[in-house]
């Protein structure tokens, strides 16, 4: 039984500008969209601070061509999709989020999901170090199924009592190998002509190794 899943929930705003759908030579609609979510939460001194994450979501089918009149800047989006990874010699490095639910929701939403839930096989892992704040950090690298059977390679950062308890786990023989992560994505973007490149990984909140 194939355990490796890989879904992703984003609840956010549509950024991207100038939003037109593109048809593959089969006829299949694919309209591209950057989305942004935030996170709004107090530091240790009260202080209100504020994270924002840009992903690029890419809309198929029907979904693309229900979309693309109401698809501008601002415009509130929910979408559940997966992790993928473009492969072509022109996009090497690049990463998207392939759609398979969305639904337009009104602008300027306050509300943002963000949510990562992930099974894979453990490939390689980081020694447990310590961040600048004195924070354990454990980093997980899995390789991940999708729907299709295509393989992704991702990353996840596992932090404080949770990466400490995994490492204990992986440092014993004859360790599990299957990770079961619950957390958010995260990512970094790099632009490149005039399109950007993102890359992503999951900030993992909980695990579970099998």
């Amino acid at each position: 039984m194939n355990l490796h899943d890989n879904h992703i929930v984003l609840l956010g705003n549509i950024v991207s500008k100038h939003n037109q759908i593109r048809y593959f030579a089969d006829g299949t609609a694919m309209l591209p969209l950057e989305v942004i979510t935030k996170r709004k939460w107090r530091d240790s001194q009260g202080v209100w601070q504020e994270h924002s994450n840009y992903f690029s979501v890419t809309l198929l089918g029907n979904d693309a061509e229900n979309a693309v009149a109401n698809a501008s800047a601002g415009q509130g989006i929910y979408v559940r999709a997966q992790i993928r990874q473009l492969q072509s010699q022109a996009t090497t490095g690049k990463d998207t989020l392939q759609a398979q639910q969305v639904k337009l929701i009104p602008k300027s939403t306050a509300i943002n999901w963000n949510q990562a839930h992930l099974v894979g096989t453990v490939v390689k892992h980081s020694e447990l170090v310590q961040t600048i704040n004195g924070i354990d950090l454990l980093t997980l690298e899995l390789d991940v199924s999708n729907l299709d059977d295509k393989t992704i390679h991702t990353e996840v950062k596992l932090k404080g009592a949770t990466a400490k308890y995994i490492a204990n786990q992986l440092a014993q023989e004859n360790a599990p190998t299957i990770a079961m992560v619950e957390g958010a994505l995260s990512g970094q973007s790099k632009k490149v002509g005039d399109s950007f490149n993102h890359q992503y990984w999951v900030e993992g909140h909980t695990c579970v190794l099998s």
